[in-house]
């Protein structure tokens, strides 16, 4: 009896240390500043490269999800493509896209996702939510001769 109490003293630490692999509170979303189109001005046609550029990397994510939508509204006929797209690694997201063949302005808006954590972000959830400050950019599609 003596030895299973001396065992269980010397253990009672094992039981209630915390683990190294349960998960901190230390995750921070990240937040952008913008989205930037290459080019800037596109013609009728042109692959458009869409970045949205950080303004605060966060820490301690790994993914986002977000979706993003391209429209045209004030002129006939109307435009509007939905997209989504999943960055991983704490990178900027960047998605391309193919500009219409219609003349005229269009506005690519792209609002954020789910943000996953290696570690939990400080309301204990392993999920949060990125911002961005200006998510979304206007440009006119040109004809190919201008």
């Amino acid at each position: 009896m003596l030895l299973w109490a001396l065992f269980l003293l010397m253990a009672s630490p094992l039981f209630f240390t915390n683990c190294s692999n349960d998960p901190t509170m230390d995750a921070v979303p990240p937040s952008f500043k913008e989205v930037v189109i290459s080019p800037a001005k596109p013609h009728m046609g042109d692959t458009v490269t869409a970045t949205v550029k950080f303004m605060s990397k966060g820490k301690n994510w790994y993914k986002m999800e977000y979706k993003w939508t391209l429209s045209r509204y004030q002129q006939e006929p109307q435009y509007n493509v939905k997209g989504q797209g999943t960055t991983i690694d704490i990178t900027e997201p960047t998605f391309t896209f193919v500009v219409p063949d219609t003349l005229g302005m269009y506005t690519l808006r792209v609002n954020p996702g789910t943000v996953s954590a290696s570690s939990l972000f400080g309301n204990g959830s392993p999920f949060g939510n990125a911002s961005i400050e200006n998510n979304s950019v206007t440009f006119t599609v040109r004809a190919e001769e201008e």
